[in-house]
């Protein structure tokens, strides 16, 4: 086995998209970003696209867009050898690793492997499950429509990504809420769900792979919780990405909060994966 860099993200993605649509839904994650490092976003500028070579083909991509963590795909052929080797090149180069991502299979040789180079400890941060939803189901009617946000919701939608994000333990700055709002806007990925003219819960269209969508940034404040908000906005915005032309839409949910999974899987989402989020610490 070898194992590479590669610079040019459109070499990248010919050399690995093969492996990452297997499982598209999946590793909608990895396809997502490849998709807009390709297409020249200026968020993922630095990116280390890394993939494992034998007898000359490409078998296992992982990749990184600084200072985040790593993200592993979700491949049924791959041994955990590989991993490990994985951890070697990246011990071997001097690169950082302040966390990684993925299947745990797959993630947790890497992890016992980095400690084994380091003096790091690893604690998991979240344990994920991946959806997958081909058609939406019927549910019952809730007052209120969806529309897509414009920037007189900017800092609504900032204080909204910043409570997100504690609930979600993913602790974000207002800075980082307010440039992502920003982002959200003009790419006008992000809708509301309105009753009488009033925001009360709030998603966001994400990545998009070759025959998919994601879904994320689901948020309904504490006040409007329990009222079928977060349900009607899901289930619109995802029959609406299915009426453009997306076979299927994915998201990504926290597994220790079972509210959210019992929504997505009303709506018609099911467990397609898992995923795990380890982080290091040095000693």
């Amino acid at each position: 086995m070898n194992i590479h860099f590669e610079k040019d993200p459109e070499k990248y993605l010919k050399l690995v998209e093969s492996l990452l649509l297997e499982k598209e839904a999946c590793n909608n994650l990895m396809l997502g970003i490849l998709s807009r490092i390709v297409a020249g976003h200026s968020l993922y500028e630095g990116a280390l696209l890394g993939y494992v070579e034998k007898n000359g083909v490409a078998i296992f991509p992982f990749m990184q867009t600084p200072p985040n963590n790593w993200i592993f795909p979700d491949l049924e052929v791959t041994s955990e050898d590989v991993t490990k080797e994985v951890a070697a090149f990246l011990w071997d180069k001097q690169i950082e690793v302040p966390g990684i991502l993925g299947p745990d299979f797959l993630v947790k040789p890497f992890v016992e492997e980095w400690e084994k180079w380091n003096k790091v400890t690893s604690t998991i941060h979240m344990k994920q499950l991946i959806y997958q939803l081909d058609k939406v189901n019927p549910i019952p009617s809730t007052a209120g429509e969806l529309v897509v946000a414009d920037n007189k919701y900017h800092q609504l939608i900032t204080e909204w990504l910043l409570q997100f994000g504690q609930e979600a333990n993913e602790v974000i700055s207002r800075e980082d809420a307010d440039h992502l709002a920003i982002q959200f806007l003009n790419d006008r990925s992000t809708f509301l769900w309105l009753v009488d003219g009033k925001p009360v819960s709030m998603v966001n269209r994400s990545r998009k792979t070759k025959n998919g969508a994601t879904v994320n940034a689901v948020y309904t404040p504490d006040n409007y919780k329990r009222r079928g908000y977060a349900t009607s906005s899901v289930a619109a915005l995802t029959s609406k990405l299915l009426s453009e032309g997306a076979q299927f839409c994915s998201l990504y949910t926290d597994a220790d909060y079972p509210t959210s999974n019992r929504v997505y899987k009303k709506i018609g989402y099911y467990e397609v994966g898992t995923s795990v989020v380890y982080e290091f610490t040095k000693k």
